[in-house]
């Protein structure tokens, strides 16, 4: 049976069975719970708690990991699960208190009153998606299965065995695959351009001209060539037009104008009219023709 952190536990009676000796120096001493005549072990769910440092082991090669109630004053199952912690060392203090040292098991931290767990091979640990992983990072928060195992006495001390029975941490979000929801413009476009592949090749253009034109489709035209270095000096001066020097003129070259034939004008044989220069120049050059140059 597992009680869960909602729950108290002032309705189980606690029952401490009869010791069991390992050695010179340590016995054991299992606790269960007592309720309507059936004897429990001592096992909790915990609410959602912190855990600064992760699994860590020990000198002694054993694996532990710290729980904090670190978040206490803002979760309310928080304190009432610490206060049946709290009752669970107060029945065992008041039955040990005048022949042992009973050493409480929720040590004062930075992070606010910390229990330490022991972890073991059956120790099994999951993310929020019952997934199983193998570890727990520091600063984590989870929700913990933890057994009060029982008591060890050493000399005259008494010492609490609490174990980690099952874990389950939440982990950050890690997209592992693709997860965009593309817009329907995107899809279309994808879709067309899909399209306009498949048709090429059932046209029997061969394949590396397809993938060729794939790579063409994806690139980005090229920007706009900069503007001249001078242009934005000219467009500033307003009304201003830029002088031509003579050099500019050098390589210039003029192209040669058709004649213009101007229609015959019937003149008055009474009135003198002196021949125009194109005229002239056309009589010149018949006589130069006729005189052989």
């Amino acid at each position: 049976m597992i009680i869960h952190h909602s729950e108290s536990i002032k309705s189980y009676q606690l029952f401490i069975k009869k010791p069991l000796k390992y050695s010179e120096k340590f016995t054991f001493i299992p606790i269960r719970f007592k309720k309507d005549k059936i004897y429990h072990k001592c096992i909790f769910q915990t609410p959602l708690l912190f855990t600064p440092y992760g699994i860590k082991c020990t000198q002694n090669n054993k694996n532990i990991i710290d729980i904090t109630f670190q978040n206490i004053e803002n979760d309310k199952s928080q304190k009432l699960f610490h206060s049946n912690l709290k009752y669970i060392y107060d029945v065992v203090y008041e039955k040990y208190k005048y022949d042992y040292i009973v050493n409480d098991f929720l040590k004062r931290t930075d992070f606010n009153d910390c229990l330490r767990l022991k972890i073991s091979d059956n120790t099994i640990i999951f993310d929020e998606f019952k997934n199983m992983i193998d570890d727990i990072n520091n600063y984590s928060y989870g929700n913990f299965i933890i057994e009060l195992e029982g008591l060890w006495l050493n000399e005259d001390n008494i010492w609490f065995q609490w174990n980690l029975l099952q874990a389950k941490i939440r982990l950050p979000t890690h997209l592992k695959e693709y997860s965009f929801i593309d817009e329907i413009h995107e899809i279309r476009e994808a879709t067309v351009k899909e399209d306009k592949y498949e048709k090429m090749i059932k046209m029997g253009v061969p394949k590396e001209a397809v993938d060729r034109q794939k790579v063409l489709d994806s690139k980005i035209p090229p920007p706009p060539p900069p503007p001249l270095p001078n242009s934005n000096k000219l467009e500033k001066k307003s009304g201003s037009i830029p002088k031509i020097n003579a050099s500019d003129l050098r390589n210039v070259v003029l192209k040669k104008s058709k004649p213009i034939s101007k229609p015959k004008i019937k003149r008055d044989p009474n009135h003198f009219e002196p021949p125009t220069i194109e005229e002239l120049q056309s009589t010149l050059s018949r006589l130069r023709k006729t005189n052989g140059e």
